[in-house]
């Protein structure tokens, strides 16, 4: 019986230390995970936070804001009185310069009230509604609506004033003959017109 007494008594002795081992286990956990979910969720808050920071420090990218034109029409009139039109497929104004405009295969017409107007074609322009001064690039092509027609790469046109001037090789053909130069101008309507540097002619006998 004492024997017995004496192995019962271990025993419980080591389910009593189990237990203890047991409830000390139970009452850490119960400290460390709610301390672990709380360094979970302040790690995710902050993540949460920083890239806020970051989204507001970078600038917001710019939307084009193009005022795009199609078959568009500018009619004004020159100190002389003389009117003009400029037409084009198409033309975008530009969103930072209102008074900015670029066209697309515009035609500018000298005169449009005129028996023979002075009509300018190029492949693409530029418009200032402010300054009413055109600017021509690629293919420029000028009828003066006598018979002569001119081609170059770059025109430059005072609506102002009628005037067309172009630092640019030129060449051009009429009636009486051809003539070839590195750069010109047209004034007074087209009647005098002043070719510059390597000029060549070529007159042809009526």
């Amino acid at each position: 019986m004492v024997a017995a007494a004496a192995t019962t008594g271990r025993h419980v002795a080591r389910d009593l230390q189990k237990w203890r081992r047991r409830s000390r286990l139970i009452h850490l956990l119960r400290v460390v995970l709610p301390a672990a979910v709380a360094v979970i969720l302040l790690g995710v808050a902050g993540q949460v936070i920083w890239r806020s920071i970051e989204a507001t420090k970078r600038a917001p990218a710019e939307s084009p804001t193009q005022i795009r034109m199609i078959s568009p029409r500018f009619y004004g009139q020159s100190s002389d009185g003389r009117s003009f039109m400029i037409t084009a497929r198409a033309a975008v104004r530009d969103d930072k310069d209102l008074k900015k405009v670029y066209l697309e295969a515009p035609t500018l017409t000298l005169g449009i009230d005129e028996e023979q107007p002075t009509r300018v074609t190029a492949s693409t322009g530029v418009y200032r509604e402010d300054t009413l001064k055109l600017s021509l690039k690629g293919d420029v092509r000028l009828d003066d609506g006598g018979g002569y027609r001119f081609a170059s790469d770059q025109a430059l046109v005072d609506t102002m004033t009628g005037n067309i001037t172009g630092e640019t090789a030129l060449t051009g053909e009429g009636p009486k003959g051809q003539v070839q130069s590195n750069a010109y101008s047209v004034y007074d309507k087209g009647d005098r017109i002043v070719f510059r540097g390597g000029v060549r002619t070529r007159i042809d006998r009526q």
